[in-house]
C-alpha cells in the first residue's frame, strides 16, 4: 500500500548547465503498470487510443491556456497540436531551472514541442509557481507539483475538445522538471497531493500513463548524504533555502528532517506497483544531480514492481535533454529512444 504521509515543505535548487562529451549506455526494465481512466461512454464520444494517423506537417498552438489560478497568479500552458484525424496522446512538458527560473517558453521546451508534434503527439508545455512567486515564509512544496497536477486534470477534462486522448497522458522533464515528473508519477491521485481548485472545476484523475525523467532528483535523504554532493555548498545552500532547512547537515541520518520533510518530498517514498511506466535517464558525469539519483530511482521502481527503463549515458554534463547536436550524438539517440518508448505505450 502507498504510504499516506502528510505533506510538508521541500524543494530543490538545481542549475541548468549545457555541456557534453562522449556517451555510452546501459538499460533495464521490470514489470508493467498503468490504468484506464476514461469510461467507455467517453471513448465512444470520440476519444480513441492513438493509432498514429496524423500529419505532422501541419499543426496549431493554443497559447496561455489557464489550468489553475491562485490569488492573482494564473498558471497556464501552451498546447501544441498536430494535424490529426483521431485523438492523439499528449506529453506534458515540465521545464527546469531550480524552481527559481525557467518558463514554458524556454528554448528546450519549444524544441521538444516541435519534435513531439512531428511524431504525432500533442505537447502541453506548462508553467508552475517558482520560488519568487511565494511570500516570505512560504515554501513551494507541495504547491508547485500540485500546480502541474492541475494541468493534468484540466487537460484530461478538456481532452476531447482538443482531440487529445485522455487515456494516454505522459509527462517529460529534466532537472527540476525531472524532480516534478518523478514526484507526479509516484503520487497519482493521492488525496494529500491532489488539488481541488483547478480551472473549469476539473476533478479528473491526475494519474499518468508514463513518465520520462532526465537527471531529476528522486530521493532527498540520499541526495543530501551523497558523497558526490559534499563540498558543493553553493548548491546545497540553494536547496536548503528552497526546502526550508537551516542546519549544516540537511537530512542527516536519524534526524527529524530525514524522517519528515526529506522523506515526504521524495518520489521514492510513494512507489508502488500501481505506478505508471517510467523512462529514467542520467549521466555518470552529472555535476549537479549525481547519477546515483537516477540509479536509485530505477532500483526502487524495479523493487516496487513498476515497469522501468533506465538508460545511463557517459560523459554528459547537466541539462542535456534538448542538446541534440552534441558531437557524439548521445542527446539525439536518447531523444529517439524516448519517442519510441512513448509510442509503444500509446497503443
Amino acid at each position: 500500500m502507498r504510504q499516506q504521509i502528510k505533506a510538508v515543505v521541500l524543494g530543490s535548487a538545481l542549475l541548468r548547465l549545457f555541456a557534453c562529451s562522449s556517451g555510452s549506455t546501459t538499460s533495464g526494465a521490470s514489470t508493467d503498470g498503468g490504468t484506464s481512466l476514461v469510461t467507455d461512454a467517453a471513448m465512444d464520444s470520440g476519444a480513441s487510443v492513438w493509432d498514429g494517423d496524423v500529419s505532422p506537417q501541419a499543426a496549431e498552438t493554443k497559447k496561455d491556456l489557464v489550468f489553475r489560478t491562485v490569488g492573482d497568479k494564473s498558471l497556464a500552458g501552451d498546447l501544441w497540436l498536430p494535424d490529426r484525424t483521431t485523438p492523439v496522446p499528449a506529453v506534458i512538458q515540465i521545464h527546469g531551472g531550480g524552481f527559481s527560473a525557467g518558463t514554458k517558453d524556454d528554448p528546450a521546451e519549444v524544441l521538444w514541442s516541435e519534435h513531439l508534434i512531428s511524431q504525432g503527439f500533442a505537447a502541453f508545455s506548462v508553467n508552475y509557481r517558482l520560488y519568487s512567486d511565494f511570500s516570505d515564509g512560504e515554501i513551494p512544496f507541495p504547491s508547485a507539483p500540485m500546480d502541474i497536477k492541475c494541468s493534468i486534470m484540466w487537460l484530461r477534462k478538456n481532452a476531447l475538445n482538443f482531440r487529445v486522448d485522455p487515456n494516454h497522458i505522459f509527462v517529460l522533464g529534466g532537472s527540476a522538471g525531472g524532480y516534478m515528473t518523478n514526484f507526479l508519477g509516484t503520487t497519482g491521485d493521492l488525496p494529500e497531493f491532489t488539488p481541488t481548485d483547478c480551472a473549469d472545476g476539473a476533478k479528473e484523475s491526475n494519474r499518468l500513463q508514463g513518465v520520462v525523467t532526465y537527471f531529476g532528483p528522486s530521493d532527498f535523504n540520499q541526495l543530501f548524504n551523497d558523497p558526490a554532493r559534499v563540498g558543493l555548498s553553493n548548491l546545497a545552500n540553494g536547496e536548503k533555502k528552497f526546502i526550508g532547512l537551516t542546519g549544516q547537515t540537511p537530512c542527516a541520518p536519524g534526524s527529524a528532517e530525514a524522517s519528515g520533510i526529506c522523506k515526504t518530498a521524495s518520489a521514492t517514498t510513494y512507489i508502488d506497483a500501481s505506478d505508471p511506466p517510467f523512462y529514467v535517464t542520467h549521466s555518470d558525469d552529472d555535476p549537479v544531480v549525481p547519477v546515483t539519483q537516477g540509479r536509485y530511482m530505477s532500483e526502487q521502481l524495479k523493487a516496487g514492481k513498476v515497469d522501468v527503463t533506465y538508460h545511463e549515458v557517459t560523459g554528459m554534463k547537466h541539462g542535456w535533454h534538448a542538446n541534440w547536436k552534441d558531437v557524439h550524438g548521445v542527446g539525439m539517440a536518447i531523444r529517439d529512444e524516448v519517442v519510441a518508448w512513448l509510442k509503444a505505450r500509446s497503443k
